[in-house]
């Protein structure tokens, strides 16, 4: 069994989420995990690949969902060096699929903001994410990338929620060695 994510909190009252020297709002019991965007040829995440907010989203059908402003804004990465993949509705709007994986980025435990020394752990999201289109003018939507239950999915992810104490824990599966 390995820890990914340990005793991450989660907050009673809004609070910001700080990427590349800005604060960005955070809702009230939103559950905010760092992640990094990659090609999905990567078996190693580059280290310089950059960390953004990503809200678990319980209710999202989607693996992973992105506005196209934030994924080259804050990813670094435009959606035409990534292979497009048919297209899909969130929300009821037209949206592009991209091939890509996210890396779930470990916490100091008790803590959600301060990044950690400790790998980061591939999403393998198949059919890849869905990009939002940038539109001139519109609020950006979604307001921060949400990371949906499909993509813990594969990776047969435990995820537990601990609402009295306001805290997330997430591993992957224990294994059971038997010795004959």
């Amino acid at each position: 069994m390995t820890r990914i994510i340990q005793e991450l909190p989660y907050f009673g009252q809004p609070t910001s989420a700080p990427v590349r020297g800005q604060s960005f709002p955070v809702k009230r019991e939103q559950i905010i995990v760092w992640v990094s965007v990659a090609d999905p040829g990567q078996g190693q995440l580059d280290p310089r690949t950059p960390r953004i907010p990503a809200i678990l989203d319980t209710g999202c059908n989607h693996n992973f969902v992105i506005n196209q402003q934030h994924l080259t804004d804050w990813a670094g990465i435009h959606p035409d060096y990534l292979p497009k993949l048919a297209g899909t509705r969130v929300a009821g709007e037209p949206v592009s699929q991209f091939a890509a994986n996210v890396w779930l980025h470990p916490n100091v435990p008790g803590k959600r903001d301060e990044p950690t020394s400790g790998p980061p752990f591939q999403l393998e999201l198949a059919p890849g994410i869905a990009v939002h289109p940038a539109a001139q003018g519109e609020p950006v939507h979604p307001r921060l990338p949400l990371l949906g239950l499909r993509a813990f999915q594969r990776a047969g992810l435990r995820i537990a929620i601990d609402c009295g104490r306001r805290r997330v824990n997430i591993r992957t599966r224990r294994r059971l060695w038997l010795f004959g």
